[in-house]
């Protein structure tokens, strides 16, 4: 029925690509900053900056219907395909069935409620509804673009996605932004080239992939009804409404915001919550490894390295998302003094969002063990009762209270969501991260915080009262991260020794 070669779950195969996508990712961040900070608001102007923003997060929505659940799809059952030898039995040509039915399906859908929709938008967000007809191709790029990397995640691949995602879009993002502000092209042209870098995002993903693969378009009818084409189907089916949903919940904010406020508005939120998702990164990096390998894992029913997977996830991300936390609440106000006067308004959403961001991390690489275990169908429940409820938070808190609003929203939504995810996997697997340990770095956390906080000003330039702080935010951390044995396996390489090591 399945692929015999079995293709074990390995820590040492994690680590090492982890390191990779967090250097390549990283990379990503700084060229983020530089465009965040020093290029976007003052070149583009924040309804401009608006306008991209509600694009992606549309088309974003958008191609999550649109490949009808094929990348969770790849990400589930490919390794019961993976065989190089026999090119994977067609697999490649299998997956690209899906988007070409969602295209004409999305296609019909957006022509027929589109007088609906910018009836939506006409009065706070009329730049958006000039654009509209680009929601098709936009989403079927973007689209495409999930469903290569998840192929290539699937391969073990995952550093190239991180760069193309992390480095290549946004430096070309960087030129095309400099290139419209010195007049050579209009705002018009601008929207179309903006889509045209995530076109070549795709051919690039697709090269790579012929490079390092022989996928097939010829399908196996005979090995793909051994493996299953009902449960593939229904999974895939399933994972349409819970990917619309997990996108939704990361969109829903903006979207909203687009209809009860402006697009400079937009654009304020965007560039706060960029700050806060920073937080976020390692647990992106990680998940685009995991993720492969958790559904390896269940492929081979390796339990105990999936669990291994989890709770080393939990206690790594911990430490690291703490010290961001930490570090971006503290020096926020002098981070915004870096903007244009527009963007101070946004700290408190930085705020909001960071603690949101920092909850997520901590419950580790939970998405990857239930949507890619035989539990999935709890994650779609879940996933369709947390949109349900975002949107409606949304709408409620943004009338309310703005920008702000739509952060508590989504706050409230994390919180939620992983909790619940949390006691999913706990009492489904008997999984359970959570020891003396995470009190350790929780404690940690509170003692760097508090000291970082009543840190008195040094500087009246930003730039050197951040990079005070950080620096003594940091040798804190670390010092109390050593002395409380938080991570012993690290200092194998150190000078000096711990006594009582405990290796992974």
């Amino acid at each position: 029925m399945t692929n015999k070669k079995i293709y074990p779950t390995h820590l040492s195969s994690i680590k090492k690509q982890g390191i990779q996508n967090t250097i390549i990712t990283y990379t990503g961040v700084v060229i983020g900053f530089i465009s965040l900070l020093f290029v976007q608001p003052n070149l583009l102007k924040p309804d401009e900056l608006g306008l991209t923003r509600i694009l992606v997060a549309a088309a974003s929505l958008i191609a999550t219907i649109l490949p009808l659940g094929i990348s969770g799809v790849t990400t589930r059952f490919f390794p019961y395909f993976r065989n190089t030898e026999n090119r994977h039995y067609g697999y490649f040509g299998f997956m690209l069935l899906f988007p070409i039915i969602g295209t004409i399906l999305c296609g019909f859908l957006i022509v027929a409620f589109k007088n609906t929709i910018i009836g939506q938008y006409t009065e706070q967000s009329a730049l958006f509804t000039q654009f509209y007809d680009l929601l098709l191709p936009f989403s079927v790029i973007i689209s495409l673009n999930m469903i290569m990397n998840a192929y290539c995640a699937s391969l073990f691949k995952t550093a190239i996605i991180s760069f193309f995602e992390g480095i290549f879009t946004r430096v070309l993002f960087i030129i095309l932004i400099v290139i419209y502000y010195f007049g050579w092209v209009n705002f018009t042209q601008f929207v179309y080239l903006f889509m045209l870098i995530y076109l070549l995002q795709l051919v690039s993903m697709i090269v790579y992939i012929l490079s390092i693969d022989k996928p097939s378009l010829k399908v196996d009818i005979t090995f793909l009804k051994s493996v299953g084409l009902p449960r593939l189907l229904q999974f895939g089916i399933i994972l349409t409404v819970s990917n619309f949903s997990s996108i939704g919940l990361k969109h829903l904010d903006t979207l909203v915001l687009g209809r009860y406020m402006s697009l400079d508005y937009v654009g304020i939120f965007a560039v706060s919550a960029y700050i806060a998702m920073i937080i976020e990164i390692p647990l992106t990096s990680l998940e685009k490894i995991t993720h492969a390998k958790v559904a390896q894992g269940w492929a081979n029913s390796d339990i105990e390295g999936i669990k291994q997977i989890y709770y080393q996830s939990i206690k790594y991300l911990l430490l690291l998302g703490g010290l961001l936390l930490i570090g971006i609440i503290t020096n926020i106000h002098d981070l915004l003094k870096l903007l244009p006067e527009a963007y101070h308004q946004g700290a408190t959403v930085v705020i909001i969002t960071s603690i949101g961001a920092f909850l997520n991390i901590a419950t580790g690489v939970n998405t990857s063990i239930l949507f890619t275990s035989e539990k999935y169908i709890y994650g779609t429940y879940l996933m369709i009762m947390l949109f349900v409820l975002s949107l409606t938070l949304n709408i409620i808190f943004i009338p309310l209270y703005g920008i702000e609003g739509a952060a508590l929203a989504t706050l409230i939504a994390s919180v939620i969501y992983n909790t619940l995810k949390y006691f999913i996997i706990w009492r489904s697997f008997k999984m359970q991260p959570y020891d003396t340990s995470t009190l350790k770095i929780l404690l940690a956390i509170g003692i760097t915080f508090g000291l970082a906080y009543i840190l008195p000003a040094v500087s009246n330039n930003e730039f050197i009262s951040i990079a005070i702080r950080a620096i003594v935010t940091c040798s804190i951390y670390v010092g109390l991260a050593y002395y409380l044995k938080l991570a012993p396996e690290l200092y194998k390489h150190f000078p000096w020794k711990i006594k009582n090591e405990n290796s992974i």
